[in-house]
């Protein structure tokens, strides 16, 4: 098996989580998106709030809205750095390739 190949593989991979966690994102901005256009930062904190404590005893709701955002910032967190990894590892493999033919080196052709 050739280093390159694992790479590629691991470049896959770090692009297929990326997509889920981008994909997450945009369901929760689908569901955000009309309260923030209706009430502003007030509304969109509303919103979050109302859907934390959904099912949640009154007594844990502190609880609840602390996670939800630690959630939140988690998920942002992982994407932002799903991100720049895919990219580091992408322009790494980049730097493989010969630059002036454009073709993988010998031996490491698909």
């Amino acid at each position: 098996m050739k280093p390159i190949w694992a790479l590629r593989q691991l470049l896959a991979v770090l692009r297929g989580l990326a997509i889920m966690v981008a994909l997450f994102w945009m369901l929760i901005l689908f569901q955000l998106g009309p309260a923030f256009l209706r009430g502003g930062l007030l509304a969109l904190r509303d919103e979050v709030v109302r859907a934390a404590t959904a099912g949640v005893p009154p007594e844990h709701w502190n609880v609840a809205i602390t996670r939800m955002y630690e959630a939140l910032a988690a998920t942002a967190l992982v994407g932002c750095l799903l991100f720049k990894a895919q990219r580091v590892l992408g322009r790494k493999l980049a730097a493989l390739r010969d630059p002036i033919n454009h073709a993988w080196p010998r031996g490491l052709r698909r």
